[in-house]
Protein backbone atom coordinates (compact mmCIF):
# COMPACT_ATOMS: atom_id res chain seq x y z
CA UNK A 1 0.00 0.00 0.00
CA UNK A 2 1.00 3.42 -1.13
CA UNK A 3 2.00 5.82 2.15
CA UNK A 4 -0.10 9.01 1.24
CA UNK A 5 0.03 12.29 3.85
CA UNK A 6 -2.81 14.42 3.95
CA UNK A 7 -2.18 18.18 4.62
CA UNK A 8 -5.62 19.59 4.87
CA UNK A 9 -6.10 23.56 5.25
CA UNK A 10 -7.57 26.57 3.78
CA UNK A 11 -4.62 27.59 2.13
CA UNK A 12 -6.24 30.94 1.59
CA UNK A 13 -3.54 31.43 0.47
CA UNK A 14 -1.09 28.23 0.31
CA UNK A 15 2.54 29.81 1.33
CA UNK A 16 5.84 28.38 1.81
CA UNK A 17 5.22 26.77 5.21
CA UNK A 18 2.81 24.52 3.77
CA UNK A 19 5.45 23.51 1.06
CA UNK A 20 8.24 22.95 3.70
CA UNK A 21 5.81 21.19 5.95
CA UNK A 22 4.97 18.85 2.61
CA UNK A 23 7.90 18.13 1.72
CA UNK A 24 9.13 17.37 5.63
CA UNK A 25 6.78 14.82 5.82
CA UNK A 26 7.81 13.39 3.09
CA UNK A 27 11.44 12.82 3.27
CA UNK A 28 10.92 11.86 7.06
CA UNK A 29 8.29 9.70 6.80
CA UNK A 30 9.21 8.21 3.39
CA UNK A 31 6.00 9.27 1.92
CA UNK A 32 5.02 8.32 -1.70
CA UNK A 33 2.94 11.58 -2.36
CA UNK A 34 1.64 14.08 -0.09
CA UNK A 35 -2.04 15.49 -1.07
CA UNK A 36 -3.16 18.78 -0.66
CA UNK A 37 -6.69 19.17 0.56
CA UNK A 38 -8.75 22.34 0.53
CA UNK A 39 -11.00 22.62 3.00
CA UNK A 40 -14.65 23.73 1.80
CA UNK A 41 -16.15 25.09 5.20
CA UNK A 42 -13.35 25.25 7.76
CA UNK A 43 -15.31 24.62 11.70
CA UNK A 44 -12.49 27.07 13.07
CA UNK A 45 -12.70 29.78 10.41
CA UNK A 46 -15.43 32.20 9.35
CA UNK A 47 -14.27 33.62 6.29
CA UNK A 48 -12.40 32.14 3.51
CA UNK A 49 -11.36 35.04 0.44
CA UNK A 50 -10.63 33.36 -2.36
CA UNK A 51 -13.13 30.99 -4.53
CA UNK A 52 -12.76 27.08 -4.52
CA UNK A 53 -11.12 27.89 -7.61
CA UNK A 54 -8.85 29.87 -7.20
CA UNK A 55 -7.64 28.12 -4.09
CA UNK A 56 -7.29 25.27 -6.31
CA UNK A 57 -5.10 26.93 -9.11
CA UNK A 58 -2.75 28.82 -5.87
CA UNK A 59 -2.18 25.06 -4.91
CA UNK A 60 -1.01 24.11 -8.31
CA UNK A 61 1.43 26.78 -9.09
CA UNK A 62 3.18 26.01 -5.65
CA UNK A 63 3.51 22.56 -5.96
CA UNK A 64 4.11 21.76 -9.56
CA UNK A 65 7.81 21.77 -9.03
CA UNK A 66 7.17 18.87 -6.71
CA UNK A 67 5.83 15.79 -8.41
CA UNK A 68 4.68 14.10 -5.78
CA UNK A 69 2.45 16.65 -4.54
CA UNK A 70 -0.74 16.94 -5.55
CA UNK A 71 -4.34 17.96 -4.89
CA UNK A 72 -7.25 16.31 -3.23
CA UNK A 73 -10.38 17.70 -4.13
CA UNK A 74 -12.84 15.64 -2.28
CA UNK A 75 -13.73 18.71 0.28
CA UNK A 76 -15.03 20.89 -2.53
CA UNK A 77 -17.43 18.51 -3.90
CA UNK A 78 -19.24 17.95 -0.50
CA UNK A 79 -22.15 19.82 0.57
CA UNK A 80 -21.42 23.64 0.66
CA UNK A 81 -23.54 24.18 3.83
CA UNK A 82 -22.04 21.75 6.06
CA UNK A 83 -19.01 21.85 7.44
CA UNK A 84 -15.95 20.08 6.81
CA UNK A 85 -15.12 17.33 9.22
CA UNK A 86 -11.83 15.65 8.95
CA UNK A 87 -13.22 12.22 10.48
CA UNK A 88 -15.90 12.35 7.50
CA UNK A 89 -13.09 13.35 5.02
CA UNK A 90 -10.53 10.38 6.04
CA UNK A 91 -13.53 7.66 6.33
CA UNK A 92 -14.54 8.82 2.64
CA UNK A 93 -10.49 8.27 1.80
CA UNK A 94 -10.25 4.99 3.31
CA UNK A 95 -13.33 3.81 1.41
CA UNK A 96 -11.80 5.13 -1.97
CA UNK A 97 -8.26 3.92 -2.02
CA UNK A 98 -6.76 1.44 -0.10
CA UNK A 99 -3.35 3.30 1.23
CA UNK A 100 -2.18 4.16 4.78
CA UNK A 101 -2.92 7.61 5.04
CA UNK A 102 -0.95 10.27 7.22
CA UNK A 103 -3.01 13.15 8.18
CA UNK A 104 -0.66 16.33 9.04
CA UNK A 105 -1.35 18.95 11.57
CA UNK A 106 0.40 22.13 13.29
CA UNK A 107 1.13 22.56 16.40
CA UNK A 108 -1.54 25.02 16.67
CA UNK A 109 -3.85 22.55 15.77
CA UNK A 110 -2.59 19.86 18.12
CA UNK A 111 -3.36 22.43 20.80
CA UNK A 112 -7.25 22.85 20.21
CA UNK A 113 -7.50 18.77 18.68
CA UNK A 114 -9.48 17.46 21.54
CA UNK A 115 -12.43 20.15 20.02
CA UNK A 116 -12.82 18.81 16.30
CA UNK A 117 -15.51 16.65 15.49
CA UNK A 118 -14.82 12.58 16.93
CA UNK A 119 -11.43 13.48 17.88
CA UNK A 120 -10.68 10.49 19.63
CA UNK A 121 -11.54 8.45 16.12
CA UNK A 122 -9.61 10.11 13.79
CA UNK A 123 -6.68 8.42 14.60
CA UNK A 124 -8.66 5.15 13.45
CA UNK A 125 -8.45 6.79 10.51
CA UNK A 126 -5.13 7.80 9.91
CA UNK A 127 -1.93 8.36 11.23
CA UNK A 128 -1.46 11.94 13.27
CA UNK A 129 1.59 14.11 12.20
CA UNK A 130 2.04 17.14 14.08
CA UNK A 131 5.06 20.01 12.57
CA UNK A 132 6.31 22.15 14.98
CA UNK A 133 5.25 26.25 15.11
CA UNK A 134 6.99 29.06 16.25
CA UNK A 135 5.62 30.56 19.48
CA UNK A 136 3.98 27.14 20.65
CA UNK A 137 5.04 24.86 23.20
CA UNK A 138 4.60 20.46 23.31
CA UNK A 139 1.13 20.05 24.20
CA UNK A 140 -0.52 16.77 25.88
CA UNK A 141 -2.34 16.16 22.80
CA UNK A 142 0.63 15.44 21.31
CA UNK A 143 1.01 12.12 23.32
CA UNK A 144 -2.88 11.60 23.75
CA UNK A 145 -3.65 11.13 20.36
CA UNK A 146 -0.53 9.14 19.50
CA UNK A 147 1.10 11.92 17.44
CA UNK A 148 4.50 11.58 15.38
CA UNK A 149 6.34 14.32 15.58
CA UNK A 150 8.19 15.64 12.69
CA UNK A 151 11.39 17.49 12.97
CA UNK A 152 11.01 21.31 11.13
CA UNK A 153 12.74 24.51 11.98
CA UNK A 154 9.80 26.80 13.46
CA UNK A 155 8.77 29.23 11.62
CA UNK A 156 6.10 32.33 12.49
CA UNK A 157 4.44 31.83 8.68
CA UNK A 158 0.76 32.89 8.41
CA UNK A 159 -1.81 33.11 5.60
CA UNK A 160 -3.18 36.25 8.07
CA UNK A 161 0.06 37.70 7.98
CA UNK A 162 -0.34 37.74 4.10
CA UNK A 163 -3.60 38.88 3.48
CA UNK A 164 -2.17 42.04 5.74
CA UNK A 165 0.73 42.74 3.36
CA UNK A 166 3.77 40.48 4.54
CA UNK A 167 4.21 38.68 1.43
CA UNK A 168 7.91 37.15 1.64
CA UNK A 169 6.53 33.55 2.48
CA UNK A 170 5.01 33.37 -1.01
CA UNK A 171 6.04 31.55 -4.27
CA UNK A 172 6.28 34.21 -6.50
CA UNK A 173 4.32 32.53 -9.35
CA UNK A 174 1.44 32.45 -6.18
CA UNK A 175 1.91 36.04 -5.65
CA UNK A 176 1.66 37.13 -9.10
CA UNK A 177 -1.68 34.94 -9.48
CA UNK A 178 -2.99 37.06 -6.53
CA UNK A 179 -2.53 40.09 -7.69
CA UNK A 180 -3.79 39.17 -11.54
CA UNK A 181 -6.90 38.28 -9.74
CA UNK A 182 -6.84 41.03 -7.03
CA UNK A 183 -7.68 38.07 -4.38
CA UNK A 184 -6.33 39.91 -1.27
CA UNK A 185 -5.35 43.24 -2.56
CA UNK A 186 -7.09 45.06 -0.75
CA UNK A 187 -5.99 43.90 2.56
CA UNK A 188 -2.92 43.84 1.32
CA UNK A 189 -2.22 47.34 0.74
CA UNK A 190 -3.92 48.92 3.21
CA UNK A 191 -0.90 48.91 5.81
CA UNK A 192 0.92 51.03 3.39
CA UNK A 193 -1.63 53.85 3.34
CA UNK A 194 -3.92 55.67 5.74
CA UNK A 195 -7.35 55.29 6.41
CA UNK A 196 -8.60 58.44 4.19
CA UNK A 197 -5.91 57.23 1.08
CA UNK A 198 -7.02 53.70 1.68
CA UNK A 199 -10.84 54.40 1.03
CA UNK A 200 -9.73 56.72 -1.97
CA UNK A 201 -7.82 53.68 -3.39
CA UNK A 202 -10.67 51.38 -3.48
CA UNK A 203 -12.76 54.24 -4.98
CA UNK A 204 -10.10 54.55 -7.71
CA UNK A 205 -10.34 50.71 -8.64
CA UNK A 206 -13.95 50.62 -8.35
CA UNK A 207 -14.55 53.71 -10.43
CA UNK A 208 -11.81 52.75 -12.88
CA UNK A 209 -13.38 49.30 -13.62
CA UNK A 210 -16.86 51.13 -13.95
CA UNK A 211 -15.03 53.13 -16.78
CA UNK A 212 -13.36 50.55 -18.63
CA UNK A 213 -16.36 48.43 -18.78
CA UNK A 214 -18.03 51.39 -20.37
CA UNK A 215 -15.23 52.12 -22.94
CA UNK A 216 -14.56 48.75 -24.31
CA UNK A 217 -11.71 48.54 -21.72
CA UNK A 218 -9.91 45.73 -19.73
CA UNK A 219 -11.77 46.31 -16.53
CA UNK A 220 -9.54 44.06 -14.73
CA UNK A 221 -6.44 45.85 -15.54
CA UNK A 222 -8.46 48.84 -15.10
CA UNK A 223 -8.95 47.83 -11.24
CA UNK A 224 -5.85 46.69 -10.47
CA UNK A 225 -3.79 49.76 -11.78
CA UNK A 226 -6.50 51.82 -9.65
CA UNK A 227 -5.75 50.06 -6.54
CA UNK A 228 -2.33 49.92 -6.60
CA UNK A 229 -1.90 53.67 -7.78
CA UNK A 230 -1.19 55.34 -4.79
CA UNK A 231 0.76 52.38 -2.77
CA UNK A 232 3.69 54.36 -2.60
CA UNK A 233 2.12 57.94 -2.09
CA UNK A 234 2.74 58.48 2.05
CA UNK A 235 6.24 56.22 1.05
CA UNK A 236 8.42 57.98 4.06
CA UNK A 237 10.47 60.96 1.89
CA UNK A 238 14.14 59.43 3.07
CA UNK A 239 13.35 55.98 1.59
CA UNK A 240 11.03 58.19 -2.11
CA UNK A 241 14.69 60.00 -2.30
CA UNK A 242 16.63 56.64 -2.54
CA UNK A 243 14.87 55.13 -5.20
CA UNK A 244 14.12 57.87 -7.20
CA UNK A 245 17.90 58.72 -7.58
CA UNK A 246 18.32 55.02 -7.83
CA UNK A 247 15.83 54.42 -10.50
CA UNK A 248 13.98 57.34 -11.75
CA UNK A 249 16.80 59.71 -12.00
CA UNK A 250 15.78 61.84 -15.00
CA UNK A 251 12.39 62.76 -12.69
CA UNK A 252 14.13 63.83 -9.87
CA UNK A 253 13.41 67.53 -10.90
CA UNK A 254 9.71 66.78 -10.91
CA UNK A 255 7.46 67.90 -8.00
CA UNK A 256 7.96 65.75 -5.07
CA UNK A 257 3.65 65.65 -5.07
CA UNK A 258 3.91 63.59 -8.06
CA UNK A 259 7.23 61.20 -7.72
CA UNK A 260 4.74 58.25 -6.05
CA UNK A 261 3.36 57.61 -9.87
CA UNK A 262 6.62 55.93 -10.47
CA UNK A 263 7.42 54.75 -7.26
CA UNK A 264 4.12 53.18 -7.45
CA UNK A 265 4.71 51.46 -10.36
CA UNK A 266 8.05 50.50 -9.23
CA UNK A 267 6.08 48.75 -5.92
CA UNK A 268 3.76 46.96 -8.16
CA UNK A 269 6.71 45.22 -10.15
CA UNK A 270 9.00 44.68 -7.53
CA UNK A 271 7.50 44.07 -4.45
CA UNK A 272 3.73 42.44 -6.02
CA UNK A 273 5.20 40.74 -9.07
CA UNK A 274 2.53 43.12 -11.08
CA UNK A 275 4.55 42.83 -14.48
CA UNK A 276 1.75 43.91 -16.97
CA UNK A 277 2.91 46.64 -18.90
CA UNK A 278 -0.54 48.15 -19.92
CA UNK A 279 -0.88 48.30 -15.70
CA UNK A 280 2.24 49.99 -15.21
CA UNK A 281 1.67 52.73 -17.32
CA UNK A 282 -1.24 52.97 -16.31
CA UNK A 283 0.09 53.67 -12.72
CA UNK A 284 2.87 55.51 -14.18
CA UNK A 285 0.46 58.17 -15.86
CA UNK A 286 -2.08 58.17 -13.17
CA UNK A 287 -1.07 62.07 -12.13
CA UNK A 288 0.56 64.23 -14.48
CA UNK A 289 -0.47 62.12 -17.76
CA UNK A 290 1.51 61.72 -20.82
CA UNK A 291 1.62 62.07 -24.57
CA UNK A 292 0.75 58.59 -25.06
CA UNK A 293 -2.05 58.00 -23.08
CA UNK A 294 -3.44 54.75 -23.78
CA UNK A 295 -7.61 54.32 -23.03
CA UNK A 296 -6.59 52.34 -19.66
CA UNK A 297 -4.36 54.93 -18.90
CA UNK A 298 -7.24 57.38 -19.44
CA UNK A 299 -10.02 55.93 -17.06
CA UNK A 300 -7.24 55.39 -14.50
CA UNK A 301 -6.70 59.19 -15.03
CA UNK A 302 -9.75 60.20 -14.61
CA UNK A 303 -11.13 57.72 -11.67
CA UNK A 304 -7.94 59.43 -9.66
CA UNK A 305 -9.72 62.94 -10.27
CA UNK A 306 -13.24 61.84 -10.23
CA UNK A 307 -13.59 59.24 -7.67
CA UNK A 308 -17.31 59.52 -5.62
CA UNK A 309 -15.28 59.93 -2.16
CA UNK A 310 -13.90 63.52 -3.43
CA UNK A 311 -14.93 66.34 -1.69
CA UNK A 312 -16.75 68.00 -4.48
CA UNK A 313 -19.62 66.93 -6.52
CA UNK A 314 -18.10 64.43 -9.90
CA UNK A 315 -21.44 63.12 -11.20
CA UNK A 316 -21.78 64.61 -14.22
CA UNK A 317 -17.75 64.14 -14.82
CA UNK A 318 -18.25 60.46 -14.11
CA UNK A 319 -21.15 60.30 -16.37
CA UNK A 320 -19.43 62.05 -19.19
CA UNK A 321 -16.32 59.60 -18.82
CA UNK A 322 -19.02 56.62 -18.93
CA UNK A 323 -19.80 58.16 -22.19
CA UNK A 324 -16.22 58.38 -23.63
CA UNK A 325 -13.31 58.12 -22.01
CA UNK A 326 -11.13 60.72 -24.59
CA UNK A 327 -13.53 63.39 -23.91
CA UNK A 328 -13.92 62.28 -20.21
CA UNK A 329 -9.80 62.82 -20.41
CA UNK A 330 -10.44 66.23 -22.33
CA UNK A 331 -12.47 67.37 -19.93
CA UNK A 332 -10.30 66.62 -17.09
CA UNK A 333 -7.08 68.23 -18.76
CA UNK A 334 -9.28 71.37 -19.18
CA UNK A 335 -10.70 70.86 -15.82
CA UNK A 336 -7.46 71.18 -14.01
CA UNK A 337 -5.47 74.05 -16.54
CA UNK A 338 -8.73 76.02 -15.22
CA UNK A 339 -8.31 75.25 -11.60
CA UNK A 340 -4.34 75.95 -11.33
CA UNK A 341 -4.88 79.24 -13.53
CA UNK A 342 -7.46 80.24 -10.71
CA UNK A 343 -5.26 78.89 -7.81
CA UNK A 344 -2.43 80.77 -9.53
CA UNK A 345 -0.42 77.51 -8.98
CA UNK A 346 2.83 76.15 -11.33
CA UNK A 347 1.85 73.63 -14.23
CA UNK A 348 4.59 71.16 -15.13
CA UNK A 349 5.53 72.39 -18.63
CA UNK A 350 4.95 68.35 -19.93
CA UNK A 351 1.57 69.08 -19.08
CA UNK A 352 0.97 71.90 -21.72
CA UNK A 353 2.66 68.77 -24.29
CA UNK A 354 -0.08 66.68 -23.24
CA UNK A 355 -2.93 69.50 -23.23
CA UNK A 356 -1.54 70.66 -26.79
CA UNK A 357 -2.41 66.96 -28.07
CA UNK A 358 -5.84 66.07 -26.51
CA UNK A 359 -7.14 69.06 -26.07
CA UNK A 360 -5.84 71.90 -28.82
CA UNK A 361 -5.02 69.06 -31.34
CA UNK A 362 -7.87 67.01 -30.26
CA UNK A 363 -5.85 63.63 -30.78
CA UNK A 364 -7.85 60.46 -29.66
CA UNK A 365 -6.35 57.91 -27.38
Amino acid sequence: MAKIGLLGGTFDPIHNGHIRNAKAAYQQLKLDEVWFIPVLNNPFTKEIVASNEERMEMIRLATEDYPYMKICDIELHADANEKSYTYDTLVKLNRMYHHDFYFIIGYDQAEQFEKWYQADRINTQAILVVIERLGYLKHPNIEKFKMIELEVEATDISSTAIKNGDVSALDPKVLHYMMMHSIYTKTMIQPLMSKKRYIHSLSVADTAREFALNNNVDSNKAYIAGLLHDIAKEMPMDEMKVLMSRYYPEHLAASVPVWHQWLSAFLAKEKYLVEDADILQAITNHTTGSVEMSLLDMCVYCADKYEPTRDFDATKERALCNQDIVEGFRYALKDFYAFSKKKNRKIDKVFFEIYKKYVEEGTHG
